[in-house]
């Protein structure tokens, strides 16, 4: 009998355990809070379940993020998928407070572009 070889890499999990920290999830779409995450410039992140490949290993895509300005307002940013001329440009917003840059981030999953701005 033939005993299995040890893979190259090591597998990698599907996706990563976010326990706790999910603020939304829609099935296909995240919003993760990053608050606390040594080293984070940005306090949350929007991502799209993927297929795994070399570009998404964990099968998850990151689409947005919002942050904490100096000034007390928020920044959020979005990629905006697609092709043409619309590949991979970012539309941004700044917003008064940190939930008006969650709700924009997560309803512009499903849209072009971020929405309300100050």
């Amino acid at each position: 009998m033939s005993e299995s070889q040890p893979s190259a890499q090591p597998e990698l999990p599907y996706q990563p355990d976010l326990g706790d920290r999910i603020v939304q999830d829609d099935g296909q779409y995240l919003l993760v809070s990053l608050a606390g995450v040594p080293g984070s410039k940005a306090k949350g992140l929007l991502l799209r379940r993927r297929p795994r490949s070399s570009k998404t290993p964990y099968g998850l895509e990151c689409l947005g993020h919002h942050l904490l300005l100096a000034d007390g307002h928020w920044y959020a940013s979005r990629v905006v998928g697609g092709d043409g001329e619309r590949a991979n440009k970012t539309t941004t917003g700044i917003f008064l407070t940190e939930l008006d840059a969650l709700v924009n981030l997560w309803a512009s999953r499903r849209s072009p572009g971020l929405a309300l701005m100050v």
